[in-house]
């Protein structure tokens, strides 16, 4: 197909334009924060995400003086919107080697040391070796750390273990007894017994996983606007020498 000059030159800019559109998106998006529930770092009150890492999250927002709704998702889905929309925020989010290079980490918010939990009456369950772990019923979220590390240690879904959306439903399966074995935060059995009305000397923390102790961090898609990183990242700077 031949263009005459004036079709080329139209041609040209809106190519040109179409470009600007497209680098421009992370400037023209606004701002947003998704979450997964895991109290008591996050959580729901009077319709509002709250929580303990939340609080720091939006101390961060004041001090930037920046303002961005909050949405708490399964943990699957909101690690799939921060990895693939521009102007995201997510939190609590593992450093893992895979992650590392997706993401701005802003600023730690939470420490998690996880381990195997079950009902306080399963003396039966025995975990000198991770190995183990193989013959009893798990369920672990969707995608999050404790996912990711079972299928590097060889453990298959479906055989070794399921998947729930969230810890609220790893914990009613293991309440109901449908299911063994949990990987929790051992400071955070407590309140999850709590809201559950529970009691809390229902279920016993059986052992710590090394490799899951970690810290969890408010991070950024790496296509943010970076006015808006450069203001984020002065007010955390600041929150820390105050």
């Amino acid at each position: 197909m031949h263009l005459n000059r004036h079709q080329s030159v139209c041609l040209f800019l809106y190519l040109i334009l179409l470009m600007f559109t497209l680098t421009s998106r992370a400037q023209t998006a606004p701002l947003k924060i998704v979450t997964e529930f895991s109290p008591p770092h996050q959580i729901i009150e009077n319709e509002q995400v709250s929580g303990l890492a939340t609080q720091k999250v939006q101390a961060i927002l004041q001090q930037a003086n920046v303002k961005a709704p909050i949405d708490i998702y399964p943990w699957a889905r909101a690690y799939r919107k921060a990895s693939n929309e521009p102007n995201t925020l997510i939190y609590s989010m593992a450093k893992t080697e895979e992650r590392a290079p997706l993401f701005y980490w802003l600023a730690p918010v939470a420490q998690y040391k996880f381990g195997w939990v079950s009902l306080q009456d399963r003396k039966d369950i025995v975990l000198n070796e991770l190995a183990e772990a193989k013959q009893y019923r798990i369920v672990v979220q969707r995608d999050d750390i404790s996912h990711l590390w079972l299928i590097k240690q060889g453990f298959i879904e479906d055989k070794h273990f399921i998947t729930c959306a969230d810890i609220g439903c790893s914990w009613q399966l293991l309440i109901n007894k449908n299911v063994d074995l949990i990987i929790e935060s051992v400071d955070l059995i407590d309140d999850m017994l709590q809201r559950l009305n529970q009691p809390l000397d229902s279920v016993q923390f059986i052992s710590y996983i090394p490799e899951l102790e970690i810290t969890a961090y408010l991070a950024a898609n790496r296509n943010i606007d970076p006015s808006l990183l450069s203001r984020l990242q002065v007010a955390i700077s600041t929150l820390n020498q105050e």
